[in-house]
């Protein structure tokens, strides 16, 4: 079996993933997105959203049906439960899909950022890009599309 390709758009609670995510879908609520001819389907609710769906669609997504994926994701490492839930859920989602994480570094409206042990568990999974700098939802909608421009 192929394995598909999948690309998260990682960040905290109100880190501006789902802003990011309309961006780069020109502000359309869609299940199904092109890029340069590829039809990705795009996940907008994250781990920290409905966290039940979250881990049933990773459970259910097939390469076969959806060859590329779009999610968002936040990564809840420093809550040991949901850091085992997590790593475990990613670790078995690896196995039909090659992961690509584009890691919001920055929050939009505040000072938090991503930590580098946060980035370390992700680095374990797949490929790693951070957008260091904060930025206006456009500006991380097109480099989140040229990251996965880069990467399909």
């Amino acid at each position: 079996m192929q394995r598909g390709k999948a690309f998260f758009v990682v960040g905290h609670k109100h880190w501006g993933k789902s802003k990011t995510l309309k961006a780069l879908t020109d502000n359309r609520r869609v299940g199904w997105f092109e890029i340069n001819a590829a039809w990705f389907f795009i996940r907008r609710m994250s781990n920290d959203d409905i966290p039940d769906e979250f881990y049933e669609l990773l459970n259910n997504l097939e390469p076969v049906k959806k060859p590329f994926v779009i999610i968002a994701l936040c990564p809840t490492f420093e809550d040991q439960e949901k850091c085992e839930e997590l790593l475990n859920a990613l670790k078995d989602f690896k196995r039909k899909y090659e992961l690509h994480f584009f890691v919001l570094q920055h929050a939009f409206l505040d000072d938090r950022q991503i930590s580098e042990k946060e980035l370390a568990h992700l680095k374990d999974f797949g490929t790693v890009q951070k957008l260091s700098r904060k930025a206006d939802k456009e500006e991380r909608g097109r480099a989140f599309e040229k990251f996965i421009l880069a990467n399909i």
